[in-house]
C-alpha cells in the first residue's frame, strides 16, 4: 500500500505544524495591537506534483462587534511578494523552487471569505530524504518569513484492507476497529469512511458519498500501532444526517472507502492538548513554526483503501430501521423498504 495522490491542495478538513528557523533582522512583534502579521499556510504532499503556498494577514476585529467577520481587504496583502522553497540535502541548499501566483485556487476547508487571498503554485513532488526551508519576501517593507520543515513517514494501514469475501459491520450495538502503523516520525492522524451510493429516480441514475471523520489522533513517534474506532450508531445517524430524504428515489450502497490522513508533527504540536486551541484567522498568540509571520508549514499525506464492502446485516439495517428506512436504500435482496416513505 502506497500513499496516494491528495484531492485538495492546502487542506485543513483534518486541520493538522518542527521547525528549525533561521533567524531574520526583520523581525516583528507578534503581540503588536496595530500591524497586520502575515499568515501562512502550506502543507507539502509528497504524493502531488502540485504544491502551495496560501498568503493571508491578521486582522483585528472590531471592539463594538467581536464576533463579525472581517472585511476581505483586511485580510489580503496588496504588495509584490517572491515565494519560493530552498531543498536541502546533507545539510546543504542544492535546489531553489519558486512559486508563482495561481488563478484559480482549490477550495479548502477553513474560513477563507473570498478568493483573493493569495495562492502560489509550484510543480514539484517533495522528497521525504530532504530538508525544506521556505521563504517569503516583502520587498517593499524588506521583511521576510522563513520557516522549516521535513517530511515525515508514510503510515501503514493494516485493517481494513481489499479482501475479496472482507466486509465492515457497522449494524447496530458493533464498531468497526481501524488499524495502522504511524511510519517515522510522530505527527496527527484523522480516519473518514466515504460512503458511495446511488440514486435511482425517474429512469435517472446518480451517484453520491456520504462522509464521515473522527477526531484527530496524536501520535509523537512512540507508538508502535495504533486503532480507531468507529461505531454502528453513529454510521445510521450519518447516514440519516448526511443523505436527503426523496420522495420516489430508490437508493443502494456501492461501497466503502477509508482515507488514513497523516499531518506533520508541527500540526500535531499545533492541535495538541497541551497548548492553547486556537485558528490561525485571528489570534496572534498561538503556536507557529514561521519566523516573522505566523501560520503552519508541515506536510500532509494519504493513505486510501477502496472498494470495501459493508455487511449483509449493516444494509439490511439501513433499508429497514425505523431511523433511515425513509432513505429508500435496498436490502441484500435489491428490495425496497415497504414502510416509512411516502
Amino acid at each position: 500500500m502506497t500513499c496516494i495522490k491528495q484531492t485538495r491542495a492546502c487542506t485543513i478538513g483534518v486541520v493538522f505544524l518542527s521547525l528549525l528557523l533561521a533567524s531574520c533582522s526583520n523581525d516583528i512583534e507578534l503581540n503588536a495591537t496595530a500591524d497586520p502579521v502575515p499568515v501562512v499556510w502550506c502543507l507539502l504532499n509528497p504524493d502531488m506534483n502540485e504544491q502551495y503556498v496560501r498568503l493571508g494577514r491578521s486582522y483585528l476585529p472590531d471592539p463594538a462587534n467581536p464576533g463579525a467577520q472581517p472585511i476581505t481587504d483586511s485580510m489580503v496583502w496588496n504588495m509584490a511578494v517572491s515565494v519560493y522553497i530552498e531543498v536541502w540535502q546533507k545539510g546543504l541548499p542544492v535546489q531553489i523552487i519558486r512559486f508563482e501566483p495561481a488563478t484559480a485556487p482549490p477550495k479548502d476547508s477553513g474560513f477563507y471569505p473570498k478568493d483573493n487571498l493569495r495562492l502560489y503554485k509550484a510543480f514539484f513532488k517533495p522528497d521525504r530524504s530532504a530538508e525544506y526551508h521556505l521563504y517569503i519576501h516583502f520587498p517593499d517593507d524588506q521583511r521576510i518569513i522563513t520557516g522549516v520543515t521535513i517530511l515525515p513517514g508514510c503510515p501503514v494501514v493494516y485493517d481494513p484492507v481489499d479482501i475479496p469475501g472482507r466486509k465492515i459491520n457497522l449494524q447496530t450495538g458493533s464498531s468497526f476497529t481501524s488499524r495502522w502503523a504511524p511510519g517515522e516520525g510522530g505527527g496527527v492522524f484523522q480516519v473518514q469512511l466515504i460512503i458511495n451510493y446511488q440514486d435511482s429516480l425517474s429512469g435517472e441514475i446518480t451517484r453520491n458519498q456520504a462522509s464521515f471523520q473522527l477526531s484527530p489522533v496524536l501520535a509523537l513517534g512512540q507508538e508502535i500501532e495504533i486503532t480507531d474506532k468507529f461505531s454502528g450508531n453513529r454510521f445510521l445517524e450519518e447516514m440519516k444526517r448526511q443523505i436527503p430524504v426523496k420522495e420516489g428515489v430508490v437508493r443502494e450502497l456501492i461501497n466503502v472507502q477509508f482515507r488514513l490522513s497523516k499531518g506533520g508533527e508541527e500540526l500535531a504540536l499545533l492541535i495538541s492538548p497541551n497548548l492553547q486551541e486556537t485558528t490561525i484567522s485571528n489570534s496572534l498568540n498561538q503556536y507557529t513554526n514561521l519566523i516573522n509571520g505566523i501560520g503552519v508549514f508541515s506536510s500532509i499525506q494519504e493513505i486510501s483503501v477502496r472498494n470495501l464492502q459493508l455487511s449483509n446485516t449493516t444494509i439490511n439495517e439501513l433499508a429497514n430501521s425505523e431511523l433511515t428506512q425513509i432513505l429508500g436504500f435496498k436490502d441484500i435482496h435489491g428490495t425496497e423498504p415497504k414502510t416509512g416513505r411516502k
